[in-house]
């Protein structure tokens, strides 16, 4: 199928599809006061975006990390094979896998398609196993079970990934292409970039990355019973209704979003006849096909729970019926209040002229765990080309900037760095990531100097603080915002043991920050060459 006419999305007021701006405003302004991390937001009511926002350095046209978003965009992958005949939900897992020896878990031979989607394989995984340089097949089929296939609901990416990889098999080719004439070519989406397993099996549970109103695009669809705008048939009806009613009970975490059930691969709302592709620190898209309404969010706040608790309170209550009068007022603050959203920066601080003197040009030698990268574990642990081990930094100074030099393995970059309040735009390559860096620095009055690297696709961003001493060594503070402590909250929250109260989560962070944190987002040293 071609680009159709009607690809792109016609952008209007909030009011002329029934939308008072002032609940938008109400939204952001509550979003910001608790500091949520939120990093975008497309809101398309009866198929037009009314309202959209990106905190600044984030954009419209760049791609964001959506993680198990992407589960949602495999199951229409699935859709269309079932469809086509190439695949049956009964069929057995093992079937498309006969070079795989099965006889040390015999219970493989009862997986199903099925019990993938619905996430009930009760397959023994957990997001410490070892994913670079292995067969994901072979390491999926060799897993032990936590209980016999389809017991529990149990959810696991790797599951995900399996389906991707039946969809190699049955196709020749990698999902994302067999995506690509299917759904993002009708719809003018360019073919985006998914980590794969170093064999051409896209990742299907994670590793996808999308523009934000392409993501609106992608499942518009699905509140239209498979149709685009314009009534041209895109994903298959059948499908969008198995796939987005309840399948089967999912967790019991004490979270109404997370209780509601699971279709295959979307998850329930506890709005009537809703549901949504849900992914790690706040990726979201919501669609509600009663009030002919899809949102989607792009966030990097850890405890995400904390950001669907304000999400509920505006929405879908701002969706009226029909339009309403043009508010000139209200949508001109809305504007302003985009406008002026932007993530945390550093304070711009005089320049130290005499250590930038004293440093700039010479190579920083060190010797780091193997793991510890400028990218965040969350990215790097679920990759296949891993970067990470870093072993030489370089500072140079100029007028108006730093230019910054890293290794980790084998992978050299360098970037602008804005001083003084302003960012420097760069490019990064390490393993298969391709990443643009808007990055700061900005010198303490300790005499430290801060360094902020955000990849702008992913939900993170880098801070190294810099203590240089007198015999040439330098202590470097490691941290990632979302932090460490605050996912494993949610983790723990999410697998069913959830953390309740303020006093009981705040001894948890504290006990993740003493003894996890040291080994996950260590601390580092390291020496100038002579």
């Amino acid at each position: 199928m071609k680009r159709l006419e009607t690809y792109q999305l016609e952008h209007t007021t909030p009011e002329s599809v029934g939308v008072d701006s002032r609940e938008i405003t109400a939204f952001l302004n509550e979003i910001n006061e608790k500091n949520l991390g939120l990093h975008s937001f497309t809101v398309v009511r009866h198929d037009k975006v009314c309202a959209q926002g990106f905190y600044k350095p984030y954009s419209s046209d760049t791609p964001h990390v959506l993680y198990s978003m992407s589960k949602s965009v495999t199951s229409t992958a699935i859709g269309f094979a079932v469809a086509e005949g190439l695949i049956n939900l009964n069929d057995r897992v093992v079937s498309f896998f006969p070079e795989y020896t099965m006889s040390k878990r015999p219970f493989n031979r009862m997986l199903t398609v099925r019990m993938l989607l619905t996430m009930h394989s009760d397959k023994l995984i957990t997001v410490l196993d070892e994913k670079g340089k292995k067969d994901w097949i072979s390491n999926f089929l060799n897993a032990p079970f936590l209980l016999p296939p389809n017991t529990k609901f149990n959810y696991i990416s790797e599951n995900t990934f399996m389906l991707s990889a039946i969809i190699s098999k049955v196709t020749g080719m990698s999902m994302i292409d067999y995506l690509y004439p299917r759904i993002f070519e009708p719809l003018g989406i360019e073919k985006p970039f998914w980590e794969t397993d170093g064999s051409g099996n896209n990742a299907g549970g994670w590793g996808l990355y999308m523009k934000s109103e392409d993501i609106a695009k992608f499942f518009l669809p699905y509140i239209h019973d498979g149709k685009w705008i314009d009534g041209t048939q895109i994903i298959p009806s059948v499908w969008v209704k198995e796939a987005t009613r309840k399948q089967v009970d999912s967790v019991r975490d004490g979270y109404i979003d997370n209780m509601v059930g699971y279709g295959y691969q979307f998850w329930r709302n506890p709005i009537a006849n809703s549901y949504r592709a849900d992914g790690l620190f706040g990726q979201r898209c919501f669609m509600f096909p009663e009030y002919d309404a899809l949102v989607v969010l792009n966030c990097g706040e850890a405890e995400d729970y904390k950001l669907m608790e304000v999400f509920w309170k505006y929405f879908p209550r701002c969706f009226g019926y029909g339009s309403l009068p043009e508010n000139k007022e209200a949508h001109d603050e809305l504007l302003s209040v985009m406008d002026s959203c932007h993530m945390e920066k550093l304070a711009p601080m005089p320049r130290n002229r005499a250590l930038e003197e004293k440093i700039s040009g010479r190579l920083i030698k060190f010797k780091t765990p193997e793991f510890v990268s400028v990218i965040t574990i969350s990215i790097t642990q679920m990759l296949y080309h891993k970067p990470g081990e870093i072993s030489e930094m370089k500072f140079n100074f100029e007028d108006d900037k730093l230019r910054f030099y890293w290794k980790e393995k084998d992978y050299e970059n360098t970037i602008d760095v804005g001083l003084n309040g302003k960012y420097g735009v760069s490019e990064i390559t390490l393993g298969d990531l391709r990443y643009h860096t808007y990055s700061q620095a900005a010198w303490q009055e300790d005499g430290s100097l801060q360094l902020w690297i955000r990849p702008i696709e992913t939900a993170h961003v880098r801070k190294f603080t810099f203590h240089f001493r007198d015999d040439d060594t330098v202590k470097v503070i490691n941290e990632m915002t979302p932090r460490f402590q605050d996912l494993v909250v949610y983790y723990m929250t999410f697998t069913g043991y959830p953390i309740k109260g303020e006093v009981t989560e705040k001894v948890v962070k504290d006990a993740v920050k003493t003894l996890g944190l040291p080994i996950i987002e260590p601390d580092f040293k390291g020496k100038f060459e002579e």
